[in-house]
């Protein structure tokens, strides 16, 4: 399809910014095959007139133009592999930042498109500095070798030609034979490396539990069906490449042995014997050039394929119409998600208005939903239909960057990042503003908010203490959670989603969450708060009970929520009955701290 359909594509737009480089690269290819000719060149003049005459001056001359053609054809080889070199630096800083935008922007994208994506790009930028595109560029010159040795005898360019179109039938039969073969070994290469990272991740979960061996085997069973894939290609790729080198020598002999019955014909002159052997090789080089390249020239085709499509997504990096600061209102018509590739629903049409200001309670059994909700709202998941408003402005009307500064989100299970506690809160301002005394206000006023202070400046290094890329950053869960806190507490946001931020909280953490809401609620802020305790009810404004991804009740804490002295909670009641079952939401909540964002 053409550009015009996809004006923003990332890739094109990049390469086209490389025609420059691939235009002279191209002129120095051919200047270099040209200087190619010259050893043979210099065969035909040594024996059809040197060592006829016994002329050594002239053995000295030609020997002189010999080595400065050389000299000039290293030079011309080393240029066209700077400008080769050049332009995958320039692919990688006109392509990388909006391609990795996308991978961590783009809502149309698989999970594994997007972890794909990135190696596509490196594979293709990697095709440009290797021998696959050397052959590329060497190959459009074949036809000239043909026509210069039809040029010393008409047998011998029919030779050179024949030979050629066996060489490139052959090429193109490799190609056909694993280019499908490739592309599937390619998907369950990935697939098997993804699996290994997250056994990885849960390794200690896997020693805990004697799964260590269990996993051991099912890797070992998938990397032993993925060698012999891969062994099927090579053995493939090897048989064609082996009668390539065949047939490349036995018609380099030929040219030789027809050169030879054309001497003593005295069709040609004897140096016409060498030339035309050399000149037939060098006909034949490219192709063999690709064959042996060919896995990376097929590898870098599907890359570019992949690499392509992903491009296609929208353009986060495109800034719409900067908006003014969010006062908070949020308004939801028909919100459907379902589970991706199912028809399973998750959240069923829900529709509800929060107003700027307003604290509201998302409560329910697990898998009820709120956790899919809290994302939807954040902007963290697209809906499938239905949308979400921001002050009366679409989530896609939004500069997503822009309004992040505005939102304080903390998912279910808190991910932190392999950097420091500091740059973990500060949300990487540093890397966008700057660092200063500024920003380290900020992230202590956010820690200090959340209750995570004290606890930040009993670590290692206070703030400076560096995470890990191990599950929860070497953290425990309580430390996790404080820390994420407060990096959703960052910037003084005036919307929060904040999922089970009280799940591993002891008394005085829940009792220091309680006060962060009453400091919030005077501030004017909006939040939407997902829990299974009932206490954190009483800093509340609305409750909204789901069940099944549908609302059962939305309305006022106090018509929802009555004082126990009285009877039971209404909103204890509801949730008992969902969940059939007659314990107390305290108890509930000890049982069902776990990752919703999975579960829906």
């Amino acid at each position: 399809m053409s550009d015009q359909f996809y004006p923003s594509n990332p890739l094109h737009a990049a390469l086209r910014a490389c025609r420059r480089h691939f235009i002279f690269a191209g002129v120095f290819s051919g200047l270099i095959n040209i200087l190619y000719l010259v050893p043979s060149i210099f065969m035909l003049q040594v024996y059809d007139r040197v060592v006829p005459t016994r002329g050594g001056a002239t053995l000295l001359v030609l020997t002189a133009i010999l080595i400065v053609s050389l000299i000039v054809f290293a030079l011309l080889d080393a240029v066209r592999m700077r400008l080769l070199l050049r332009a995958s630096i320039r692919l990688e800083k006109m392509a990388a930042a909006n391609i990795l935008h996308r991978i961590l922007g783009a809502n149309g994208a698989t999970q594994t498109e997007r972890a794909q994506a990135m190696r596509d790009f490196d594979t293709l930028r990697g095709t440009l500095t290797g021998p696959a595109i050397v052959a590329l560029f060497d190959a459009p010159w074949a036809p000239i070798y043909i026509i210069i040795s039809y040029l010393l005898h008409p047998l011998i360019g029919l030779l050179a030609l024949v030979s050629s179109l066996l060489l490139i039938g052959l090429a193109v039969w490799n190609d056909l034979a694993t280019k499908k073969q490739l592309a599937l070994t390619t998907q369950y290469s990935t697939a098997a490396y993804r699996t290994q990272d997250y056994s990885i991740q849960a390794s200690e979960v896997a020693r805990a539990l004697g799964m260590r061996s269990a996993l051991v085997t099912r890797h070992l069973v998938e990397r032993a069906d993925l060698v012999r894939k891969q062994s099927d290609i090579a053995s493939t790729s090897g048989g064609f490449l082996a009668v390539t080198k065949f047939l490349r020598m036995l018609l380099q002999s030929m040219a030789l042995a027809l050169g030879a019955w054309l001497a003593i014909n005295q069709s040609i002159s004897a140096g016409a014997i060498f030339a035309a052997s050399l000149i037939l090789g060098r006909a034949l080089q490219p192709v063999e050039q690709i064959l042996n390249a060919m896995k990376n020239v097929m590898g870098a085709q599907n890359a570019y394929k992949g690499l392509d499509n992903f491009c296609r997504l929208p353009d986060v990096t495109v800034p719409p119409t900067t908006l003014p600061a969010p006062a908070g209102k949020l308004e939801v018509s028909n919100i459907v998600v379902r589970v991706p590739g199912s028809d399973r629903v998750l959240l069923h049409d829900l529709s509800f208005t929060i107003n700027p200001g307003e604290i509201v309670a998302l409560v329910g059994p697990s898998g009820a939903g709120k956790s899919t909700l809290l994302r939807v709202l954040s902007g963290a998941l697209e809906p499938d239909e239905g949308e979400v408003r921001v002050d009366g402005a679409r989530l896609a009307d939004w500069d997503r960057e822009r309004l992040g500064r505005y939102i304080g989100y903390m998912p279910q299970t808190p991910t932190l990042f392999p950097t420091t506690v500091h740059g973990n809160i500060s949300r990487f301002r540093s890397l966008t503003d700057g660092h200063g005394p500024e920003l380290d206000q900020e992230v202590i006023t956010a820690a200090q908010m959340a209750g995570a202070h004290e606890l930040i400046l009993h670590f290692s290094q206070g703030y400076d203490t560096q995470l890990t890329m191990r599950e929860g950053g070497g953290l425990s869960s309580g430390q996790r959670q404080v820390v994420a806190l407060a990096r959703a507490l960052f910037g003084r946001p005036n919307l929060l989603f904040l999922d089970e931020p009280n799940a591993h909280l002891d008394v005085n953490g829940e009792a220091r969450l309680m006060q962060t809401l009453h400091e919030l609620r005077q501030r004017g802020a909006t939040v939407i708060v997902s829990t299974h305790r009932t206490g954190l009810l009483q800093a509340v404004d609305k409750v909204m009970l789901l069940n099944a991804g549908q609302i059962q009740v939305f309305d006022d804490r106090a018509k929802v929520v009555r004082p126990a002295s009285v009877e039971p909670p209404r909103e204890e009641r509801l949730q008992n009955e969902a969940n059939g079952s007659s314990r107390n939401n305290d108890e509930q909540g000890s049982d069902r701290a776990r990752d919703e964002g999975t579960n829906g």
